[in-house]
């Protein structure tokens, strides 16, 4: 199945420079002292979204443990503060921009009073494709460090405790790393190659992240030498857009790992496309084979789910990207297609819907209903200005 419009990538690291400065990310503490609140959430175009109160004001948060807090400009209109400083951000495509930093005095989720923490402040409503979400912020890896975390895509729920005990959970903890101020949550994952070569990497649980896997270039490169992937394919273009917007293209490659460990559970046939990021990523659709619990408080991380799960993946023909409010090639995977399309040529059709009479948040929506089908047309427009039609059949 095509990877469709699977564009957008929202992990981004604080410079290691804001350690020295008055405000800090890693500030911040829980009122409560005992604790054990559920959260309700809807997903929004595969997005975890939940309901904040900041100043008796109501607003929707994308919950992304792949970055630290953001408020958006309305919020911090509503802060009525000056207390803030410019930092130096990067995005997953390692772009950086220099953002300012936001003294947040309460953030409250449901019953839990989160106090004297900081956010990044982003104009989320005039960014190109974060617009689309709705939303007045994130609710970062920061804001959750001194908590434990069980995210539940099965219930659309979300727990939040300060002791383990209370989850009941069964499974048996690895090791959580949460580095730099940021407290970004990496979690130990085991590929098998061939000749029972086993490696191991950390890679950053990003629940803002669409998809299973992403392998960073680094550790393609190591796990290669080793024989633990297996090369599918490589092509020329761009993928993921990130907060300041889409890479320079650049050669990738669409890997196979044959056998990737998660705490207890094995997982099988994994089709993965490699990143710029000095780091691989582990993305919401790990959520749909079981619960996770992110241990912040004590650095452990739970996985409930079966011990053995072999993916229904088949190679993509092709990735998308986004690029001057219009839906792109990013990268041809399949041969066949390598010299009737190429990265940057437009895509004007997916089955009925014509995304020329489209907005781009419309055709985020149209994706999701597109994704779940297993066969569909695609129309693209060429850049001399003629067209091809790509059929996908499984």
């Amino acid at each position: 199945m095509i990877k469709t419009l699977n564009y957008i990538i929202l992990v981004f690291f604080i410079a290691n420079s804001v350690a020295s400065q008055k405000i800090n990310l890693s500030q911040g503490k829980i009122n409560q002292k005992s604790y054990y609140e559920e959260v309700n959430f809807e997903l929004v175009m595969q997005k975890i979204i939940i309901p904040v109160t900041i100043n008796n004001n109501e607003y929707k948060f994308l919950l992304d443990t792949g970055a630290p807090n953001l408020i958006s400009n309305t919020v911090y209109e509503a802060l009525k503060t000056s207390d803030k400083q410019n930092i130096l951000i990067l995005d997953a495509n390692n772009k950086s921009q220099e953002m300012s930093l936001v003294a947040v005095n309460s953030i409250k989720i449901n019953g839990l009073n989160f106090e004297n923490t900081v956010a990044v402040l982003s104009d989320l409503n005039n960014h190109p494709l974060l617009k689309c979400f709705k939303i007045d912020g994130f609710i970062g890896s920061n804001l959750l460090q001194n908590s434990i975390v069980k995210i539940s895509l099965k219930n659309k729920k979300i727990i939040l405790t300060d002791d383990i005990r209370k989850l009941k959970t069964k499974a048996k903890p690895t090791k959580l790393k949460l580095v730099q101020e940021q407290k970004s949550p990496f979690i130990e994952l085991e590929l098998a190659g061939k000749n029972n070569v086993i490696a191991t990497e950390y890679a950053l649980l990003d629940t803002g992240m669409d998809g299973f896997y992403d392998i960073s270039n680094r550790a393609n490169a190591v796990f290669q030498k080793e024989e633990i992937l297996t090369q599918i394919a490589q092509s020329s273009g761009v993928s993921g857009i990130g907060l300041f917007g889409v890479n320079d293209e650049k050669e990738q490659q669409l890997m196979q790992v044959n056998k990737m460990k998660i705490n207890s559970t094995s997982f099988e046939n994994i089709i993965t496309e490699t990143t710029d990021d000095d780091n691989s990523r582990i993305g919401l659709d790990l959520l749909k084979y079981g619960d996770i619990i992110i241990d912040f408080k004590n650095k452990k991380f739970y996985f409930e789910a079966e011990n053995d799960i072999t993916l229904n993946e088949k190679p993509p023909v092709i990735s998308t990207s986004f690029k001057d409010n219009k839906i792109i090639v990013g990268h041809v995977w399949n041969k066949e297609y390598q010299k009737e399309i190429n990265f940057g040529d437009e895509i004007i059709r997916l089955n009925n819907y014509n995304f020329k009479e489209m907005n781009i948040c419309d055709i985020m929506s149209a994706r999701q209903i597109i994704k779940s089908n297993p066969s569909y047309e695609m129309e693209i427009l060429r850049k001399d200005n003629t067209t091809f039609i790509l059929k996908i059949e499984n």
